[in-house]
C-alpha cells in the first residue's frame, strides 16, 4: 500500500507501508523521494521525523541532482577519455579502455540505481583517473614551469576532493587526479595558479598580478569559470 506525501521543499514524497520495517527509512528514486514506513506509523510521528532528516535529505537530493549519471546515457567526457557504458552477455563488470573511449560492459540484469552500482563505477573510472593523472599532470607542470621560468621542488598526485591543487612553503605541488574531470585550460589554470604559490605563498594583489601575467589578464575570469566544476563524478 502506498500514499503521497507533498512536502513544501522536498516535493512530493511517495509513503509505501512494510510490516517488516522497524523504522522511517528515506530513499531517492528518479522520481523523488521515497519512504518506507512501519505497520501503525502515525502521520504525526513521520513528520517528526522527516523534521528531523530534512538537513541530511536537502543536502542529499542535492547532491544527487548534481552526480553524473552512471548508466547507458553516460555522457561522461574528461581530459583523456569518454566513459561509455553499455549492457553485455558477461555476468561481471569489465573495464576496457581502447584509445579515447572507456568502455564498461556490465551485466544485463545490471541496476544502474543501486549505491553498489554507482560505486564500483566510480571506483573503476577513478583508476583510469589516477593512472591519467600522473602521466599527464606532472609534465604539463614542468612545461609551464619552463614556458614562464618558473621553477619547483617536487610533485604529487592525491586524491582529494576538497581542493584541486596546493603548494607547501617547500614549493612541492599537490595536485588531485581529480583535474582529469577539468577542460584543458583550466587543468592550465590550476597548474599556473599553483606554480604563482611558489613565488607568492598567499592571494595577496602580487599573487594575482602575477598569475594573471601567466594567463594573459584573465585569472579572475578562470576562477570563477572553475568554481562551476565540482570535485566529484
Amino acid at each position: 500500500m502506498k500514499s503521497l506525501y507533498a512536502d513544501r521543499e522536498l516535493g512530493n514524497i511517495v509513503v509505501r507501508i512494510n510490516s517488516r520495517a522497524k523504522k522511517v527509512i528515506f530513499k531517492l528514486s528518479p522520481d523523488g523521494l521515497i519512504a518506507t514506513i512501519p505497520a501503525g506509523c502515525t502521520l504525526k510521528y513521520f513528520e517528526d521525523v522527516l523534521e528531523q532528516l530534512r538537513p541530511k535529505l536537502r543536502e542529499f537530493m542535492s547532491k544527487k541532482k548534481t552526480r553524473t549519471a552512471l548508466d547507458e546515457s553516460c555522457s561522461l567526457q574528461t581530459h583523456s577519455f569518454k566513459v561509455r557504458i553499455l549492457r553485455s552477455e558477461r555476468n561481471n563488470f569489465y573495464f576496457a579502455r581502447k584509445e579515447e573511449i572507456l568502455h564498461i560492459a556490465c551485466p544485463m540484469n545490471t541496476d544502474f540505481e543501486r549505491e553498489e552500482v554507482r560505486d564500483l563505477l566510480v571506483k573503476g573510472i577513478e583508476r583510469f583517473l589516477k593512472a591519467d593523472a600522473k602521466a599527464y599532470l606532472p609534465q604539463r607542470l614542468r612545461m609551464l614551469a619552463s614556458l614562464y621560468k618558473l621553477s619547483f621542488d617536487d610533485v604529487r598526485i592525491n586524491s582529494s576532493r576538497g581542493r584541486w591543487g596546493s603548494c607547501s612553503t617547500y614549493r612541492s605541488i599537490n595536485l588531485s587526479f581529480y583535474m582529469m574531470l577539468l577542460p584543458s585550460h583550466l587543468i592550465d589554470y590550476v597548474l599556473l595558479h599553483e606554480l604563482t604559490h611558489t613565488l607568492e605563498m598567499n592571494h595577496s594583489p602580487r599573487f594575482w598580478h602575477k598569475l594573471n601575467e601567466f594567463t594573459e589578464g584573465k585569472a579572475i575570469a578562470l576562477r570563477s569559470e572553475l568554481r562551476a566544476f565540482k570535485t566529484h563524478i
